[in-house]
Parts: C-alpha cells; structure tokens; sequence
C-alpha cells in the first residue's frame, strides 16, 4: 500500500460530504491535465455519444466525476447498512426481487456510469450477497479502491476464474458485471450510440448458459440523494443458435445502457476509446 493510498483510506472517509464535490473538482482537474492518453480517449467517446456539446468543458467533468465516485467509495467504506439506505434510494427493487424469486441466479449488469457501486452497496445493505468479477489491479490506486469496495460487502472474483463465476450462478447467487467495456478484448460487436463498437459478451453468455435472470442496473444522482435504478429484467431470446442469442442479447443491452448514460453523459467514466478498437 503506498502513502498515497493509505492517507486517502484513512482521512477521506472522516471528510465531511459537503466536501465531496470540491474534492472531486480539484482532483478531476488535474487528473484531465496529466493522463494525455486517457483525455483524448474521453474526448474521443464524447464525441459519438455527445456530438453537439461542449467538449471542452466536459472532458475535465468526466475525470471530476470519477474522482467524486472515488471519494464516496471511500466514504462507503466506513458506513454501517442502516447509514448506506439512508443516503442511497433504490428504484425499480421489485424487478430485483422479482428476479432473485426464479432462483436460477442473476447477472447484474451495469455500467462504468455515475456512482455504481452503490447498485451493490444497496443490496449488501439488504442482505444480499452480490459478487463481482474483476481484472487484476496493477496500480496503488485500483487495489485501494478495490479494498474499500470490499469493505462495504461486495465480493470478488477473478474474471479469468470462470468456474467460480458460473458457479456463483449456479447457486442461484447474483453477479454484478460491468458491460461497457471489453477489458479481455472478448465480446461481440454491435450498434452503440449509431456505431458498431466491441461490447463484452460475457454477462449475457453467462446468463444464457446458465438460465439466469439478466437485470440492467445503472446508478444516478438526483439532488443530494444517490439512486440505485433497477430495471426490468431482459428476456434473452433462446433460440438454439447461441452465437446469434447472445448478440442479440449484448444489443439490447447495449441500447438500455444508451437510454442510460444520455441521462448524464458527463458522468459516462470510460478512458478507453470504445469506437477505435
């Protein structure tokens, strides 16, 4: 653990959460000025997904929006489950609990979009276990954020371990995936935003194989409250071709997360070009 990390641990939880947006201002700001890589990569998607707007104001917003989405996982990190359902509203509970009812197992899919994690915060703080598979972090920073996201409840797995990812399913549990992004470089290509991009196909490739209930999820902000929006559950077409299944399925997702991020496109955190790979 660096200093660095060990110092954000510590002291940013104990801030007060009228500093939140100033920190994550601050902190955007310079984040925007110094990873050259990732601003272009930022500017590159807004520009599909926000042709008309001004990109010169919002690319410093996404990376200021980011980092807010850090400070609060922070903060989560130190909360009890009776102080996480008061600052975090979940909309749409019935399709989550309609879906946990089959008992077939639910892949939970989401988006790098807005505070996310509170999709998963909220359901820990309901009593139920929701598990994530993730890339193996290589910074300071990504395994500190990752410890603070396990702090609240949330459970990992390692994305390459597909047994215990099926098996979670299997067990009639819930796997939350985010499917925005091709991390493995694995997925299906599909329209997204009026252009063909590489989305993964692993969350509805896993829900097919296993029959699993596939239930978009997206987090907003509204005001001081944070909102965990659960959506109706997607039926995924079975038709025994299951190359021609799952990308239908990765496309009607792919519009539902469009639906989603037009909301608020500056808090849409990828920095990586999603239509140049």
């Amino acid at each position: 653990m660096s200093v660095g990390t060990a110092l954000a641990e510590a002291i940013v939880p104990r801030l007060p959460r009228a500093l939140d947006p100033l920190i994550g201002s601050a902190a955007g700001a310079i984040a925007s000025r110094t990873a050259a890589g990732a601003r272009a990569a930022v500017l590159s998607n807004l520009r599909v997904i926000a042709p008309e707007a001004d990109h010169a104001a919002l690319v410093p917003a996404v990376f200021g929006w980011q980092a807010r989405h850090y400070v609060e996982i922070y903060r989560f990190s130190r909360m009890t489950h009776d102080e996480v359902k008061r600052i975090v509203e979940p909309e749409g509970w019935e399709h989550l609990q309609s879906a946990l009812a089959r008992g077939t197992g639910v892949v939970l899919a989401s988006a790098h979009l807005g505070p996310v994690s509170v999709c998963g915060q909220i359901i820990v703080a309901n009593g139920i276990e929701v598990t994530m598979p993730i890339e193996k972090e290589t910074s300071a920073l990504g395994r500190s954020i990752n410890r603070a996201r396990t702090a609240t409840g949330i459970r990992f797995v390692p994305v390459d371990e597909a047994i215990g990812v099926r098996r979670i399913l299997r067990q009639g549990g819930m796997l939350g995936i985010l499917g925005d992004r091709a991390v493995t470089g694995v997925g299906v290509r599909v329209p997204f935003f009026g252009r063909e991009a590489l989305l993964p196909s692993a969350p509805v490739a896993l829900a097919l194989r296993s029959g699993a209930a596939f239930l978009p999820a997206f987090a907003e902000r509204r005001g001081a409250k944070l909102v965990a929006r659960f959506c109706a559950p997607i039926t995924l077409r079975q038709t025994g071709d299951h190359d021609a299944d799952v990308r239908d399925g990765v496309s009607r997702f792919a519009a539902v997360m469009e639906d989603a991020i037009r909301r608020n496109v500056a808090e849409w955190s990828v920095f990586e070009p999603i239509w140049e790979r």
